[in-house]
């Protein structure tokens, strides 16, 4: 006591001051005094074993436990968790609901008791007992409002065994954040983690573990929108540096645990309120290719509704779901499904234009290549079929070879002039006229450059033989544009069934790989 009050002179201190510090060094040591052994006078109750126990001259709250070896080893936390419930509204808040029980076992020996009250077997409590003892801070990572553990909860409850080993069960409800990946929507395989950090304490003074068997799910668990598949646990230290203490932490490494939850959506809705119906509506736009080129009422509604009816489906499922950046796999379905629906309509306009022409198109082969290409570019197809035909062929006009049946007797009725050629040499030509013959209709008037020798007598030209169309004289045929309408229509009953299964294999593929 001296020594202190020599301190106090050294550096000065008021009378008043000394007094002071007189009375707070005599208070405790009377209290020291008073609490060094705890009264076994009778049996007591499980609240007053606690509040002995908990007496602040031998118990402060605010001081951490010591380790299992020393007071310099960190206290070790056990943790375990019981899910209720899983509620998931990922697809548009990309949050999920806990339900769970945590409970926390940790060793403090400072509340051991089988030496003291060895009638009694635990020490049961609630708030209260809360109130009184230390307890480890621990607060979810991903939370969307972070809830430090054991100050804001709904229940609790707290046993010591004689030992002074503590268990803390609380019941929590945590609503979570889950950042989706939404490429393979709706078929997408969710990991959603629920993260647990020490709050106050860095690995220097406390570090979290799993407990045996650390998550344990409830028989009823049922899940609306998602299964679940499969759940871990893990165990890491998360590092805060100096700049970062305005979050509540001090400057370190803070033990972390966390449990993963792999979700897979429940495709079934989709299935049945999507994708089927969705089939069935390309489906029906293929109706069209069965009606008749010409009309144009009903193959024109048939392809608008159908329409409107995919963009109404589709945007009932796209409006649940969050704006991303990346395509995901039901906005392909949604694009190739409009593609075939608008190839239909696209077709129907295209087959109407055709059949309402009134030229026949000529054709080298009957095949889908020369009857594309022959009705894509009509112009270039004559201006071909033009060039391969000669000598008489061209002097046939395109409207005189359209008309009905001609009879043999219109072509031996016509004159005909046969000219061979001048050498260069001659300048001018010699007319040769046989008096002994009567030029009448169906003379032939001979012109050379040479008079003499006579030339042998001139061919008779062969009547010309009427084949239908010019284009057949030299092996082409002709389809009238109608004729080619309904040839399209009916390749389009097989293509576009193909194309789309092919689209749905490809599709498939891509979702199931």
């Amino acid at each position: 006591m001296g020594a202190r009050i020599g301190f106090c002179v050294r550096w000065g201190l008021t009378t008043t001051a000394m007094m002071l510090l007189l009375c707070g060094v005599v208070g405790a040591v009377r209290q020291q005094e008073s609490c060094q052994n705890i009264s076994v006078a009778g049996p007591m109750t499980q609240t007053e074993l606690l509040q002995e126990l908990t007496n602040e001259c031998r118990y402060d709250k605010m001081v951490r436990p010591p380790g299992e070896l020393n007071d310099r080893e960190p206290v070790k936390v056990w943790a375990r968790a019981y899910i209720y419930t899983i509620k998931s509204n990922m697809a548009k808040t990309l949050q999920f609901d806990v339900h769970m029980m945590l409970q926390f076992r940790y060793l403090d020996t400072r509340l051991k008791f089988d030496d003291i009250a060895p009638h009694q077997n635990q020490i049961y409590g609630g708030q209260s007992a809360h109130d009184l003892i230390w307890t480890p801070s621990v607060y979810v990572a991903n939370e969307r409002s972070s809830v430090i553990m054991g100050n804001s909860v709904k229940d609790l409850l707290i046993s010591i065994d004689p030992s002074g080993m503590v268990v803390l069960n609380t019941r929590l409800e945590a609503i979570l954040n889950c950042g989706l990946r939404l490429e393979k929507f709706p078929f997408d395989v969710q990991e959603c983690p629920m993260v647990f950090e020490s709050w106050t304490h860095n690995v220097q003074d406390m570090i979290l573990n799993w407990d045996e068997a650390p998550i344990v799910l409830a028989d009823e668990l049922h899940l609306t929108e998602y299964r679940l598949v499969e759940q871990w646990v893990n165990r890491s230290e998360v590092s805060y540096t100096t700049a970062q203490q305005h979050y509540g932490h001090f400057a370190g490494n803070f033990s972390s645990i966390s449990i993963t939850f792999k979700l897979a959506r429940e495709m079934g809705f989709f299935m049945m309120d999507y994708y089927i119906p969705s089939i069935l509506i390309v489906v029906i736009s293929w109706v069209s290719f069965w009606l008749h080129v010409d009309a144009s009422p009903p193959r024109i509604v048939l392809g608008t509704n159908t329409i409107l009816a995919f963009m109404t489906l589709a945007s009932k499922v796209e409006n649940s779901l969050p704006k991303v950046s990346y395509i995901k796999a039901s906005e392909i379905w949604f694009l190739g499904c409009t593609i075939f629906l608008f190839a239909a309509m696209v077709e129907f306009a295209f087959v109407n234009t055709i059949y309402r022409r009134k030229k026949n198109v000529p054709l080298k082969k009957v095949n889908s290549k020369y009857i594309l290409k022959s009705t894509l570019t009509p112009r270039l197809a004559r201006k071909q079929f033009q060039k391969n035909t000669t000598g008489i062929e061209r002097s046939r006009s395109w409207s005189s070879l359209d008309n009905g049946n001609v009879s043999e007797k219109d072509y031996t009725s016509q004159n005909y002039l046969t000219i061979h050629s001048f050498p260069s040499t001659i300048n001018v030509p010699a007319v040769r006229i046989d008096d002994e013959k009567d030029y009448s209709i169906g003379s032939v008037v001979t012109i050379d450059s040479n008079p003499s020798p006579p030339p042998p007598a001139p061919p008779v030209a062969k009547p010309f033989q009427r084949r239908g169309t010019l284009a057949r004289l030299n092996t082409f045929t002709t389809m009238t544009p109608q004729q080619i309408a309904q040839w399209i229509d009916k390749r389009c009953r097989i293509v576009f069934p193909v194309s789309f299964l092919i689209f749905n294999i490809l599709y498939w593929s891509f979702i199931w790989i």
